[in-house]
């Protein structure tokens, strides 16, 4: 006897309350159903359906059976869509929302490889602070900076910036380099500001927690047009590490107060929950976790 086969009866003549419906919607003759219940009841040594001519009702037995056999089927389908994905290329459109510094920065450049890898999955990318509603605006993921309190999202962990003081060479010489927080508040700032994010940003110094007020001299809601200002010598700047890393390599930026260890922001892909995640998101984010989770090393004293 097919156990699998024989819960899938089970549940379905439970669903239609009639043996021949249930034979109808599994593609089985009404002697093929009426046999495989005698040999399920036989083996489980118990009758699991009250018959007579106008009703049919389930036994406390088979009210069990039925129930923990649907369980073990809808199991075993996710398992068989897991598995079977894993096997086919994913294709149709992903619609992400990101974050601009990030996407502008980072995933922009990664893209392309992930394209070649799937060519069959169209990509279409949003950059932008604001918060997007998933579901209703039809993004299927959504890459933002920190938690988010939306409890219903799922949230995995790519990547963790860090935010660092930067001011071009020119502006180092007039100003002279800081030692604490309290030399660089008579500079000139320019600062992205979103919302809330960006007025108050978190360092420690010798095991302490700092939190710096950042003074809103110039402001704008675009981190390459921050650090642009920044390069053209317009004023200090709080900018992502990952940002201007090869403008202090290249010496077109400074960083200032390394004594001052930026607290680390996490960046999370956020989607929504789904009893089975679909084949694209789960390849996006795993493609993420490969190309930033490498790169996100904490950083030393």
């Amino acid at each position: 006897m097919d156990m699998v086969e024989a819960m899938r009866v089970a549940v379905a003549i439970a669903r239609h309350k009639s043996f021949s419906s249930a034979g109808r919607d599994l593609g089985l003759s009404g002697p093929s159903v009426s046999r495989i219940v005698a040999d399920l009841e036989a083996d489980l040594g118990a009758r699991l359906f009250n018959r007579t001519t106008r009703q049919l009702s389930l036994t406390d037995a088979g009210s069990e059976f039925v129930q923990k056999s649907a369980g073990i089927l809808e199991e075993l389908d996710q398992m068989r869509s897991s598995v079977r994905d894993r096997h086919e290329s994913p294709r149709g459109r992903l619609r992400i929302s990101c974050v601009t510094a990030f996407g502008n920065e980072c995933l922009a450049p990664a893209i392309p490889q992930f394209s070649r890898r799937y060519p069959q999955l169209a990509v279409s990318v949003d950059l932008g602070n604001r918060l997007v509603d998933l579901i209703g605006e039809h993004f299927d993921l959504a890459i933002r900076v920190g938690p988010l309190k939306d409890s219903s999202l799922i949230a995995q962990r790519i990547f963790t910036q860090r935010i660092v003081f930067v001011a071009a060479p020119a502006l180092c010489k007039a100003y002279g380099m800081p030692d604490a927080l309290e030399d660089i508040r008579a500079w000139p700032s320019v600062t992205q500001v979103s919302g809330e994010w960006g007025r108050t940003q978190r360092f420690s110094r010798e095991g302490r927690i700092v939190e710096f007020d950042v003074p809103q001299h110039v402001t704008l809601n675009s981190a390459r047009a921050v650090r642009n200002i920044c390069i053209a010598g317009g004023g200090y700047s709080l900018l992502p590490d990952f940002m201007v890393a090869r403008d202090i390599a290249e010496g077109r930026l400074v960083r200032l107060l390394p004594n001052y260890r930026p607290a680390g922001q996490p960046i999370f892909a956020y989607y929504a929950q789904r009893r089975h995640t679909p084949q694209k998101i789960r390849v996006f984010t795993d493609y993420l976790m490969d190309v930033f989770g490498s790169k996100d090393a904490p950083e030393t004293e």
